[in-house]
């Protein structure tokens, strides 16, 4: 009876053990905190005079992220937003006041445990620029400036927001335009502490004014069909100006994990 107790005894002892192990393992990481978000999208798009130009939407945001267990709260903070084109025809110009008007709204993100590790999941966000909608994910955008809908989101004067425009050379200007841009990502949680992984996306713009009457007209994007190119990045960040330092060293902050 006293080697029974015994090992009851030592199987109650490593059963915890083990439980204790399983539970340790199951902590999820630890993301709280500062981060610096960047979102590369790439489209091609049909363009007047220009014809199809590759143009790749590069983000760039401050993310603040509270965490209870698995679930978490991102609250974003816009610094700059570059837009890259091939050939390099047409030059788009995202003004800084653009940027400092846009007031995105907190979001709901989870972490889920799988065999390959722990996934960072942030689900659909949709963000209407330049207009108010009723139904921000389906209502169609506003294509008039005199549509009610219309407001001065960046405060210059011109309804919608302002992008200024050059194509090949042969002409430019401010172009005034409402915008609609979905975002999900799903991505891992890395050894070295950052986060990578896809982002899927949409975007729509409406021209609803220009100075030059050739500015518009609207495009439509059409998504690069190589998956691999549409991705989102996540690094710890910390210290002063940071938008930028983020700015000074996009490239390096763009480095892809090994893999």
């Amino acid at each position: 009876m006293q080697n029974r107790g015994a090992c009851a005894s030592v199987v109650l002892a490593v059963s915890l053990v083990l439980v204790g192990l399983r539970a340790a393992a199951s902590q999820p990481p630890d993301v709280s905190g500062s981060w610096v978000l960047v979102e590369v999208m790439p489209a091609v798009i049909n363009l007047p005079i220009v014809g199809p130009v590759e143009m790749t939407t590069i983000t760039a945001l401050l993310v603040r992220i509270e965490q209870v267990r698995t679930e978490l709260t991102v609250e974003r903070t816009y610094c700059f937003q570059e837009v890259r084109t091939a050939p390099p025809l047409v030059t788009t110009v995202i003004p800084d006041r653009f940027v400092a008007s846009l007031c995105p709204f907190p979001l709901t993100a989870w972490l889920e445990e799988t065999p390959q590790g722990w996934r960072f999941v942030q689900p659909l966000c949709v963000d209407v620029r330049g207009a108010r909608l009723v139904d921000p994910e389906h209502e169609a955008l506003p294509t008039e400036a005199t549509d009610p809908r219309v407001f001065d989101q960046d405060g210059d004067g011109h309804p919608g927001l302002t992008i200024h425009v050059a194509l090949a050379g042969l002409l430019g200007g401010d172009a005034y335009v409402v915008n609609r841009t979905c975002t999900a990502l799903e991505g891992w949680v890395l050894e070295d502490g950052s986060i990578y992984g896809a982002i899927r996306w949409s975007s729509e713009q409406n021209v609803i004014a220009a100075r030059d009457p050739l500015l518009l007209t609207s495009y439509v994007y059409t998504m690069d069909p190589d998956p691999t190119k549409h991705f989102f990045l996540m690094r710890r960040v910390s210290g002063p100006d940071l938008c930028l330092v983020i700015r000074n060293n996009l490239s390096s902050l763009l480095r892809l994990p090994p893999g």
